[in-house]
């Protein structure tokens, strides 16, 4: 865990950067009582076939994780990496109590997510 003392925000490996094969993942959960708006960060350094990140909430830590399905709040739903590259999945509102990343890839890719969290964030919903 690093501190950005410029911002205020922490910054967590939610899955370190390694070799994973096709399964699917999830990162650490953010507990929005002690950060209440979270960005996760995707770095996908080798792809293979398929690569989707959704943003996923629960009131519960380990369990009832629901998929976001609605963008009113200002939250991204999901990323689809189509080639190597980086995405970001934010989370200005969370929905419930936690928030996590869940990745589904279909290949063997290297790819990291970091978690970015701390002061509530304002966003444009143009």
């Amino acid at each position: 865990m690093k501190n950005d003392p410029t911002s205020n925000m922490i910054i967590v490996d939610g899955l370190d950067a390694q070799s994973r094969s096709a399964d699917t993942y999830f990162t650490d959960v953010i507990d929005h009582a002690l950060a209440p708006s979270s960005l996760f960060h995707i770095s996908c350094g080798i792809w293979a076939s398929s690569f989707v990140a959704t943003l996923q909430w629960s009131d519960a830590s380990g369990s009832g994780f629901i998929d976001e399905a609605d963008t009113t709040a200002g939250n991204d739903v999901s990323e689809t990496l189509t080639e190597a590259g980086e995405a970001n999945l934010d989370c200005p509102n969370p929905r419930g109590r936690y928030s996590r990343t869940k990745v589904v890839i279909g290949g063997t890719c290297e790819f990291s997510v970091a978690n970015i969290s701390g002061k509530k964030r304002t966003v444009d919903q143009g």
